[in-house]
């Protein structure tokens, strides 16, 4: 820590000069730039929460899960396959055109449309029809119940104009609290439209290195970094007086990633091997502090869906047995075989990989890395060019997400089921939880889902990431939310302090 301390030290001192004396702005840093502004393609986690700010949806979910209005007032359910939606009057796009009936039908066409090709698309096929009733009133006509339709209309609704066009990544109009104002390639500047809103001006920039995240926020060039920080930076952190450290609990799900249609990962005993080889324990409290909380499944244990699993044990001569069993013994140079594991090129995600792979070698598993930039390694896990990776599930808080990462039909590009899983039972389970009438109905059906789950070793559960958010001495009134989202940075104080 004293050899961190100097290095940060030094490179402090040796660049007071790059200090950026925008009092209006509030400074964000992110480990990755988000990929799209376009709510109709994002999928990654830095879009959506820059998106946030820009885009507002017909439905919101509280910390509850619990559905919550937005930009629709009202809605109702007056046959099984009806809904009718009543928005919320006087609402206008950062344009200044009016929000209508008309923008959410076409923004939701647009979705279901194939020559589109939105990765949305598979979440809204129970949708049959779409028909405007009024300026402010629509309905959607279902093909077949789906109980999980509500949770999922939290995207953002675009003018008519832009959701009957193109994928647009780096310009949109949204009827958020913010517009956006500049693109550029390690920035994205938005400017407060809203009067609610108590910043006037916010702007991302894209860091990578953690540990020059912290060196900018330490010498006043940004105001506030949150996760994608290696828990070894933490006590350097919270030594610094003009930084405030706070941490929460997180419905952040990180995971290994395993190609079901890989000769090699097809066999059971394998994928079970490669978890028990684990020991989840030591490398939560070596890598992230023992700040992590160990996970079973997607869902976090408060969540109304879950259900209580067996604990995924470590046990190294367990796991050599199993791939004695499965045919791969030890070779003369004490290797049985080599996997590979992509990753990107952020540094706590490398660690990560490398501790797993040390752990992998102890029972004869040769692990040759394959890390990537952001863009480049998100784009082989969506084509299925992998053998393992390594990733995490953000803001989950609907159960039917296991629908999208598990059935068959939702092998991407149409769904996220990346490991190009396939089990004809659990396809009927998921299809049945769809349609379900009762909560206490689909909570059963996911009991089995889940069991199912961890008995198919899909994904090995690693566990669910902590929420660390770290601001400077200009911000404060920052709450961290359990699914990691930036929104509360909309309201927070922002002084005129530079240093």
């Amino acid at each position: 820590m004293r050899f961190l301390a100097l290095i940060l030290g030094c490179m402090l001192l040796g660049s007071c000069q790059g200090v950026e004396s925008d009092r209006a702005v509030l400074r964000v840093g992110l480990a990755q730039m988000p990929i799209t502004m376009d709510p109709r393609f994002a999928t990654d986690a830095a879009s959506m929460r820059v998106q946030d700010f820009v885009h507002r949806g017909l439905l919101t979910l509280d910390e509850q899960f619990q559905v919550q209005g937005d930009l629709a007032e009202r809605w109702d359910n007056p046959e099984p396959l009806l809904w009718r939606f009543h928005l919320t009057p006087g609402v206008v796009f950062s344009n200044g055109a009016k929000l209508g009936a008309a923008d959410v039908v076409a923004t939701l066409n647009a979705l279901l449309d194939p020559k589109l090709a939105s990765p949305l698309k598979a979440s809204f096929e129970a949708i049959d029809s779409l028909a405007v009733e009024s300026d402010l009133v629509f309905v959607i006509r279902l093909k077949k119940a789906d109980a999980s339709l509500l949770t999922r209309l939290n995207f953002g609704i675009l003018p008519a104009s832009l959701a009957t066009g193109p994928h647009q990544a780096h310009s949109t109009i949204g009827c958020g609290a913010y517009k956006l104002e500049a693109w550029t390639e390690n920035s994205i500047t938005l400017q407060r439209v809203d009067a609610h809103a108590s910043v006037a001006s916010i702007r991302f920039n894209g860091v990578k290195d953690p540990v020059t995240r912290i060196l900018k926020l330490t010498r006043g060039e940004l105001d506030f970094v949150q996760n994608d920080l290696p828990p070894h930076l933490l006590p350097y952190i919270k030594a610094q007086k003009n930084m405030d450290v706070q941490t929460a609990a997180s419905t952040t799900f990180s995971y290994i990633g395993l190609n079901m249609q890989d000769k090699l990962l097809s066999d059971i005993r394998i994928r079970r091997a490669l978890a028990m080889a684990l020991d989840r324990a030591k490398l939560k409290q070596a890598l992230f502090a023992d700040l992590p909380e160990l996970a079973q499944t997607v869902l976090t244990g408060t969540h109304w869906a879950s259900t209580r699993l067996p604990p995924l044990v470590y046990g190294r001569d367990q796991a050599e047995r199993l791939l004695d069993e499965a045919g791969y013994k030890r070779g003369v140079d004490g290797i049985r075989f080599t996997i590979s594991f992509r990753t990107s090129t952020d540094p706590t995600r490398l660690r990560l990989a490398t501790a797993i792979a040390a752990m992998w070698e102890e029972v004869g598993v040769n692990v040759s890395i394959e890390s990537l930039e952001w863009g480049g390694f998100y784009a082989r896990i969506k084509q299925g060019d992998f053998q393992v990776f390594s990733l995490a599930w953000v803001g989950i808080t609907d159960p039917d997400v296991y629908r999208l990462i598990l059935h068959s039909e939702m092998w991407p590009p149409k769904g996220a089921n990346r490991g190009r899983y396939a089990n004809a039972q659990m396809d009927q389970w998921l299809d049945t939880a769809a349609e379900a009438g009762t909560q206490a109905e689909r909570k059963a059906i996911y009991a089995r889902v889940e069991k199912q789950m961890q008995d198919d070793m899909v994904y090995i559960p690693l566990w669910f990431d902590p929420v660390i958010a770290v601001s400077g001495p200009r911000l404060s009134g920052f709450i961290p939310k359990p699914d990691g989202s930036l929104r509360g940075l909309m309201h927070v104080m922002l002084t005129d302090q530079v240093h």
